[in-house]
């Protein structure tokens, strides 16, 4: 009985640190926005909450790592689980390096760029978010197979969708009239916004991988 209170205690501290990497790509989105809305105090206190919950995060992953290796789930699983855990945390780390990137760095955005930007954020978050669900399938006492491939599809889709329009806002950007040092800049803030699909999706592939075995 104990093995299954473990079990337990850290499915829940799985799911605490999805939610709080979750806060975390938002508030990362919404420095993005208020930056451009030239809001700097709500810059501030977005970026703040944005980096807080990642460290929130990490220290659930610690958590995690702890009771795993004090015995939760069978010798053969903990691996998977710690490295979908690792997983996910790489990608709060990437939201805060956005945050972190815009508020020390300042990058100058043109007007005809700002909304391509922030819907490829969006994108980018609704691709964690199907991640997410995914991962939550994986998590329930007995697995929903299904569900979980259904929501690994939708973050490959939508990774794509990203690509894509990266690749087109890239193209727009260095043919603009910008200095090139600036285009360079803000394309540097394009291919950080855009990580957190490409990770989204490095993610999915260790649940598949790890659903293979088993749901835990």
């Amino acid at each position: 009985m104990l093995i299954f209170k473990k079990e337990k205690a850290v499915r829940k501290l799985v799911l605490g640190h999805l939610d709080k990497v979750q806060v975390s790509l938002m508030e990362s989105r919404n420095v993005l926005e208020k930056y451009i809305a030239s809001d700097m105090e709500l810059v501030r206190q977005h970026a703040n909450l944005a980096i807080e919950n990642e460290t929130e995060a990490d220290i659930l992953k610690r958590q995690i790592r702890e009771a795993l290796l004090e015995g939760a789930f069978l010798p053969n699983i903990r691996s998977d689980v710690y490295r979908l855990v690792e997983a996910v945390d790489a990608i709060a780390s990437k939201g805060e390096d956005v945050t972190r990137f815009i508020f020390d760095q300042s990058p100058e955005i043109p007007e005809e760029f700002e909304s391509e930007l922030l819907e490829i954020f969006r994108m980018s978050l609704n691709c964690f978010q199907e991640l997410r669900k995914a991962l939550r399938a994986y998590f329930k006492p007995k697995g929903e197979l299904e569900s979980l491939h259904v929501h690994v599809a939708r973050v490959c889709d939508i990774e794509t969708e990203v690509d894509s329009r990266e690749s087109s806002l890239a193209r727009q950007i260095f043919a603009s009239s910008l200095e090139h040092s600036k285009k360079i800049h803000l394309h540097q803030l394009l291919e950080l916004v855009g990580n957190i699909a490409d990770l989204s999706e490095d993610a999915s592939d260790e649940l598949e991988f790890a659903a293979m075995k088993s749901v835990v």
